[in-house]
């Protein structure tokens, strides 16, 4: 019997369909025989592997090798087969403009930096360049890095896992978090917050922090404003005590206090009129005289303060009282502490 027409042309198709969905598996992860034989069966269904599964896969993966040079091993210990090299089986390539985006976001997240999520955004920009052809390659290796962003360096604090995997599944469902967190006091006395967790994000410190609203603390200041937003420093929450809650999150964040800020800065920062606005809502109003008064929303006063007193002597907050008051607190703290200097100098 002749074979139907156009069947080896079928043939031909589902073989390299057939290797290319190995080289896809592969590059997600290492896999076993029959982990690959499954993800090629799943795609393809009947078209997929014949009866004799072993046989074939074997001769997909020496095609791959011997056509492409593409480099797989099995790892006895794993179990496993490891697409280690694409060799000439480029399956990208990108034109100059985005191959020199891809050089600054390589120079910006560089290698060894163990800030827990900077390893995902390695290992993405690693993938990419090995999908490049082998030219390409080489392009973006020998490339000049012109721009780059300062990111944070390597955190001397390490985060625990499980905390951080507690906190992400979290604000994935969308659900309240609690934990216990230690207090910045001499005495480290730990406090148990509830809260609704929204993001994770990384400070020019080198610090992580957990964007929240929170909810609830005990025991509770007197003063304690709730809800608030707080940025939580993840390395000073105690390591086993975050727990995913029950309660599902709104919509919506929830709101909370909010204060008009209402700051003045002297002519020497402000006369190039190009002052910055860090805060929502902000309205720069510019004087005669070279100075300008900045208003605008914010929800935290502390990290208001800290963004503000970047400006030095050349920032006077206008309001809100509760935010003039934590830089008296801090004026004071820092005036204590420069004379006590003085004065050891001056004994000396």
């Amino acid at each position: 019997m002749k074979p139907s027409r156009g069947g080896t042309k079928r043939s031909s198709w589902l073989t390299f369909r057939r290797r290319l969905i190995l080289v896809r598996t592969l590059l997600r992860r290492p896999m076993s025989r029959d982990d690959l034989v499954a993800v090629v069966q799943h795609e393809l269904g009947d078209e997929g592997y014949p009866s004799d599964t072993v046989s074939a896969l074997k001769n997909d993966l020496d095609a791959l090798k011997g056509e492409y040079g593409c480099q797989i091993r099995f790892h006895r210990h794993m179990n496993c087969y490891v697409l280690e090299d694409m060799g000439d089986l480029a399956l990208l390539d990108l034109p100059d403009d985005c191959l020199e985006a891809l050089s600054f976001l390589d120079a910006s997240f560089p290698a060894g930096n163990n800030i827990s999520a900077y390893a995902s955004v390695r290992s993405l920009l690693d993938r990419i360049v090995k999908l490049l052809p082998r030219h390409r390659q080489r392009e973006h290796a020998q490339g000049r890095h012109a721009l780059s962003m300062q990111l944070p360096g390597a955190s001397t604090h390490p985060l625990d896992p499980d905390t951080l995997a507690t906190i992400r599944r979290a604000i994935e469902q969308r659900r309240e978090l609690s934990f216990l967190y230690r207090s910045n006091t001499d005495d480290q006395t730990h406090t148990h917050h509830r809260v609704a967790p929204y993001n994770i994000y990384f400070s020019a410190e080198g610090h992580t922090y957990l964007d929240a609203t929170m909810l609830d603390v005990a025991p509770r200041h007197p003063a304690a404003i709730i809800p608030a937003v707080i940025p939580y420093r993840i390395d000073r929450i105690v390591a086993g005590t975050a727990q995913v809650l029950h309660t599902v999150l709104p919509r919506e964040r929830i709101k909370p206090r909010s204060y008009r800020l209402r700051y003045q800065l002297v002519p020497a920062v402000a006369r190039r009129r190009d002052v910055s606005a860090y805060f929502p809502d902000t309205e720069i109003t510019y004087h005669d005289d070279g100075s300008a008064t900045v208003t605008a929303t914010v929800t935290n006063l502390w990290q208001t303060r800290q963004i503000l007193l970047r400006y030095g002597s050349a920032c006077e907050v206008l309001e809100p009282p509760e935010l003039i008051e934590l830089f008296c607190a801090t004026v004071d703290g820092m005036a204590k502490t420069y004379r006590k200097h003085m004065s050891q100098a001056e004994e000396s």
